[in-house]
């Protein structure tokens, strides 16, 4: 929402969190997935595999890092997105509960001094990975959390900042793959003998409809 000026009410801050959406239909809700560009206390820009007319009424649950937040929101404007098959959308947010309420200023107010808050969603999920280029045999490890970035993996073997990785997740929704690069890896004086290493893993490459299968696991999640 904007003033007479131009100027939003409420600062948006690029704040990045899987969100699932449904709208009323004669067969029953229609559930779909997304994630949110940006977000403020009054709206968002939301990336969708469906695209809405304005004015149309969603209901929206947000998964942050501590929580669900749910709420409606009515499509204010649609533009084109960068990936293939998805569209933005411009949505305002109906009343909200006090809890949600709540749950959106806490995310904000700890996200919103990072440049690109890519929300963290803690999940425990089966991996395997396939180090690009190497003879080395597939080897199994486990997510910590996930972000539309990239993911916190648990391995049992050391893999170099660098290592270029193909992953595929083991989830409800079916397997989800992508290719990407290690980015930090636990200190050594930090990794205890016998457990399984934490590494920081950045996507380079991952599709639209795998992005869109990521959220869906991490909304539908308890």
């Amino acid at each position: 929402m904007t003033n007479w000026l131009g100027r939003r009410k409420c600062p948006r801050y690029p704040i990045v969190v899987p969100v699932r959406h449904e709208i009323a239909a004669a067969d029953g809700p229609r559930p779909g997935a997304g994630w949110t560009r940006d977000l403020s206390e009054a709206g968002a820009c939301l990336e969708l595999s469906e695209r809405f007319e304005p004015a149309t009424v969603l209901g929206l649950s947000l998964r942050g890092d501590l929580g669900r937040i749910l709420l409606e929101a009515a499509v204010a404007w649609i533009g084109e997105a960068r990936e293939p098959g998805t569209t933005l959308h411009g949505i305002t947010f109906r009343p909200l509960s006090t809890r949600g309420r709540e749950l959106l200023h806490a995310l904000l107010v700890r996200k919103r001094m990072v440049w690109q808050g890519m929300v963290r969603v803690p999940m425990d999920l089966p991996v395997t990975c396939l180090t690009r280029g190497q003879s080395r045999p597939p080897f199994q490890g486990r997510t910590e959390n996930i972000s539309r970035g990239g993911l916190l993996l648990r391995l049992p073997v050391t893999c170099a900042v660098g290592t270029p990785l193909e992953v595929m997740l083991r989830t409800a929704v079916g397997p989800l793959g992508a290719e990407g690069t290690v980015v930090r890896v636990e200190p050594r004086d930090a990794q205890v003998p016998g457990t399984p290493i934490r590494h920081g893993f950045q996507f380079t490459s991952i599709s639209a409809k795998t992005q869109m299968g990521l959220s869906q696991v991490l909304t539908d999640a308890p």
